[in-house]
């Protein structure tokens, strides 16, 4: 059985060309926090509306870290692991180059798309839920704080091993 890592990270904004990162967390396999830590942006200095989804202010993120400082932990905690995202596209953005010698990335929203089937307006492709759609359709007794970082890692973990037990999900989107 492949073991896979958890990652989750909360922004100022959507645009990883101008927008930063506040949070980052890491879930290994078996549900264990491995990394779970604010980032103090480097240039962003507010974000309204990025603060009234994630509840992260510039007062809690004063004292943390910049990501610059955390690049070296966070390479070397994805070196040569499978890692796994709710929307991997998204996540890899912000984190970059430390992803960069992760043995995969894995999509965890676009196996759960097409495990729930539901065709796209467009018609092209399966339409991609939110996490908390997941979570509610794979354990709706399974609880966590959306929004967080670390919250969302456990959830995505609890989603995608639950996906991984359906074959053709899992040669797909788990391979």
């Amino acid at each position: 059985m492949k073991e896979y890592i958890f990652v989750d990270t909360e922004t100022t904004g959507l645009n990883a060309e101008t927008d930063e990162l506040l949070s980052i967390s890491i879930i290994d396999h078996y549900g264990r926090c491995i990394f779970n830590s604010l980032v103090k942006p480097e240039n962003k200095k507010s974000w309204d509306e990025a603060e009234r989804i994630n509840g992260i202010s510039a007062e809690m993120v004063m004292k943390a870290p910049k990501f610059r400082h955390l690049k070296p932990v966070l390479s070397k905690l994805f070196q040569g692991k499978h890692v796994v995202a709710y929307n991997m596209a998204f996540d890899a953005s912000f984190l970059g180059k430390t992803l960069r010698n992760a043995s995969s990335l894995h999509c965890c929203m676009r196996a759960f798309a097409e495990y729930f089937g539901e065709i796209d307006p467009n018609g092209q492709d399966f339409k991609l839920k939110k996490l908390v759609f997941a979570v509610n359709e794979c354990n709706p007794d399974f609880k966590f704080n959306s929004h967080t970082s670390l919250g969302d890692s456990l959830a995505t973990r609890e989603v995608w091993l639950r996906l991984m037990r359906y074959k053709s999900i899992a040669k797909k989107y788990g391979a």
